[in-house]
């Protein structure tokens, strides 16, 4: 299906670069109602710019103006503002998809880099160099794990959020789609095993306003804005039609 096929294909650009903003420590936001607005580049990619939005139990993730996906406690629904259509899952439709996939193992490379992680190898290091993002001034800390990938995290103790926080918040909602939507890959488990590697390795403190990645991938913060959000800003837009999944017939 082709809305799959690009859905997929986003969601696993935000799950790479995810991996690597995990290296950063968590601290809470401030307020559990914040937007915040990132350009995000995945190696040999096109630059996206991602909104990454929660309040309480809701959260959505807007991929420039093509995509926008929205997570409430009872749905997830994926809207396609290009062809002004959507789709909704409900919780028994991702519980048979989940069923529908349970039984695919995770692709030989993912086992692979599971059983080969060794935590010893990873290396943070602040080099003293510094640079301005926004407003704010960063430190750089370069880091390098267990395969020899080397990058940039770059630090404010200043910023109020920082990509990392965001992150964490949408993580649980990716985790919800890992199953059914990329192949019994749940790149959220890597991402659980940097955060305990982080927090032990005792990272300084700071927000993580940039990082940026040998390969080519980085992601950047731009700006944010503090809720509330009003009850239109979780539904698709008037006038778009809701498409129904053939596997799914309502």
């Amino acid at each position: 299906m082709d809305h799959q096929q690009r859905l997929s294909s986003r969601a696993l650009l935000a799950a790479a670069l995810l991996a690597a903003v995990a290296l950063a420590p968590v601290t809470a936001l401030a307020q559990d109602d914040v937007s915040v607005s990132l350009a995000a580049q995945g190696a040999g990619e096109a630059m996206n710019n991602l909104t990454v939005t929660v309040s309480g139990e809701m959260a959505r993730m807007d991929v420039g103006e093509q995509v926008s996906m929205v997570w409430s406690p009872d749905w997830w629904r994926s809207i396609m503002h290009e062809n002004r259509m959507y789709i909704e899952f409900d919780k028994a439709m991702l519980e048979q998809m989940r069923q529908m996939m349970g039984n695919m193992p995770p692709p030989p490379e993912v086992q692979a880099q599971a059983d080969e992680f060794d935590s010893a190898n990873m290396t943070f290091e602040r080099t003293g160099a510094t640079d301005t993002v926004m407003e704010y001034e960063v430190f750089e800390v370069a880091f390098s794990d267990d395969e020899g990938k080397k990058g940039s995290m770059w630090m404010s103790p200043e910023a109020e959020i920082g990509m990392f926080e965001i992150w964490s918040k949408i993580m649980p909602r990716l985790q919800s789609l890992a199953g059914p939507m990329m192949g019994g890959n749940n790149p959220s488990d890597e991402l659980q095993r940097y955060i305990q590697l982080a927090r032990a390795q005792g990272m300084p403190d700071g927000k993580v306003l940039r990082m940026t990645v040998e390969d080519g991938a980085s992601f950047e913060v731009t700006g944010w804005t503090w809720g509330p959000f009003g009850d239109d800003f979780w539904e698709a837009p008037a006038g778009y039609n809701k498409q129904a999944m053939p596997a799914f017939p309502r």
